[in-house]
């Protein structure tokens, strides 16, 4: 997809209402683009940032001599000088080091700007590209982070709050005594340099200002096709099949977690939030071996293909010599249902075996919608030839497992999974399942789990540092975070 879509803003929905979630940006900034800023902004930002704008080629030599003598009469830099083409090459050259090797450039590259464009198209360039705090950029960003609100959106009195806090948003939005002092005066500026009317003074003084803060993410743009509902390119905005809530959980289970981790969480195969230590893109790019995590559609087609409930399957040897690492000690046969709960690699190789490979492997690759030769005996250990990403692992679950769909065979299954819920997690929730996979190098760990409703898919990444066992902290932080999630679903009961 390119970068075709940065700046554009991703919605989800909370509730009935969409709220914005973030900004596709394949970069670490935070930036959305608008091709609209009000008239009023930019009467406003001329007449406190840069008076002489529409005369100056990008240097403004009586302002620069003005501050140097209000700087010299302080004793402190108390002015600064800079016109706003100045400023704006500041924002686009990311040097905010006091060097004169840095103002030169500045001052080059302003004089470039007001050659190449009109001095309205500046002025728009300068609120796609200014600073407002926070890695925020950009006066349609910043609108959404302070108010939830797109540009048009927004009253006088929050553009008037925009510009009080543009000199030094970290600064003002610590200490609000100051802001609220910086905006009463810029206010009265406007008012006697005959900006604004009286009453609008009067109402901008009146006005209780509400700053939301809301949370904003960076999502790049490989992840945008699996998450977009609708594209607007006139109003640059995505509509997302995103809810608030569970991308809030998401970003937050990664947040907090103790290792890198990746989640992926899906409603009747949509996905309805995600997130990842290593970019929104990693769950959707990154393939690798599942494990165990294919036991349960492999445990259906057999079932299917004539594997009773009772037949049992040597647990410590397999009939292709292979030797395979199990979790843990059984008794020397297991029935599939025994198979399955144990996650025992060595009666699931010897049932495939009685099935045939071939029909096995085919059934997966219908599954996964993937071609038959990424598919070979190892598979049923969930070894594939290109990998399976989390985002496809926690699809094929949603798809397959559907409630609306199921069979008497897949809800045998899923009571087995309801069974392994509670074994690792320690919480009994009647309709919720949970399967975990462990590739062969023990450096990657899955765990799918979900309910009549919601499929989650979570994937823990090698800590160096606190590699604990097969499972450890990773279990329990799911047991801690995810199954809160899952609230039992009185309407449909597995078991």
């Amino acid at each position: 997809m390119n970068n075709e879509l940065n700046g554009y803003v991703i919605y989800g929905k909370d509730s009935e209402r969409e709220t914005p979630l973030g900004v596709v940006s394949d970069t670490y900034d935070c930036q959305a683009i608008s091709d609209y800023v009000p008239t009023r902004l930019k009467e406003f930002v001329v007449e406190i940032e840069d008076k002489r704008f529409y005369s100056h080629n990008g240097i403004d030599f009586k302002g620069v001599s003005r501050a140097i003598i209000e700087n010299i009469k302080a004793g402190r830099m108390v002015q600064g000088g800079s016109t706003i083409s100045q400023q704006l090459a500041r924002n686009i050259i990311r040097d905010t080091s006091k060097t004169i090797t840095r103002k030169l450039k500045e001052t080059i590259k302003a004089i470039q700007i007001e050659k190449q464009y009109s001095k309205d198209e500046i002025l728009n360039l300068y609120f796609n590209n200014v600073y407002f705090g926070k890695n925020i950029w950009g006066l349609r960003t910043a609108g959404l982070y302070y108010f939830g609100k797109e540009v048009e959106k927004l009253t006088q009195t929050e553009l008037l709050y925009l510009l009080t806090i543009l000199r030094g948003p970290n600064y003002y939005s610590k200490r609000p005594v100051i802001t609220e002092k910086r905006y009463k005066n810029i206010n009265r500026i406007l008012l006697d340099r005959k900006i604004i009317s009286k009453g609008r003074f009067q109402k901008n003084e009146k006005s209780k200002i509400i700053v939301t803060e809301t949370q904003l993410s960076n999502f790049k743009n490989a992840s945008i096709p699996f998450i977009a509902n609708r594209i607007d390119d006139k109003k640059k905005t995505i509509k997302s099949s995103i809810e608030f809530k569970t991308q809030e959980f998401a970003r937050k289970f990664v947040a907090e977690s103790k290792y890198p981790v990746s989640i992926v969480a899906l409603r009747k195969g949509k996905i309805v939030g995600f997130a990842s230590s290593y970019g929104t893109d990693y769950p959707f790019i990154s393939k690798s071996n599942v494990g165990s995590t294919l036991k349960p559609f492999l445990y259906c087609h057999l079932r299917k293909n004539g594997i009773s409930e009772f037949e049992k399957f040597d647990a410590f040897r397999n009939n292709l010599n292979w030797e395979v690492r199990e979790a843990g000690y059984y008794k020397s046969r297991l029935n599939l249902q025994e198979a399955l709960f144990y996650s025992n690699n060595n009666s699931f190789l010897n049932a495939v075996g009685k099935v045939g490979f071939e029909n096995s492997l085919n059934f997966l690759s219908d599954i996964f919608n993937k071609p038959e030769t990424d598919f070979f005996p190892s598979s049923v250990l969930g070894a594939t030839k290109n990998g399976i990403s989390l985002y496809e692992l926690a699809l094929a679950y949603s798809n397959y497992f559907n409630c609306e769909n199921l069979t008497d065979t897949k809800t045998e299954c899923l009571s087995i999974l309801n069974k392994v819920f509670y074994e690792k997690l320690g919480i009994r929730i009647e309709n919720a399942f949970l399967k975990t996979g462990t590739t062969n190098d023990n450096k990657e760990r899955y765990a799918v789990l979900g309910n009549a409703d919601l499929v989650y898919a979570v994937l823990r990444n090698e800590n160096e540092l606190n590699d604990e066992s097969k499972e450890g902290s990773f279990m329990n932080q799911i047991s801690r975070s995810v199954s809160s999630m899952l609230k039992p679903n009185l309407n449909f009961v597995w078991i």
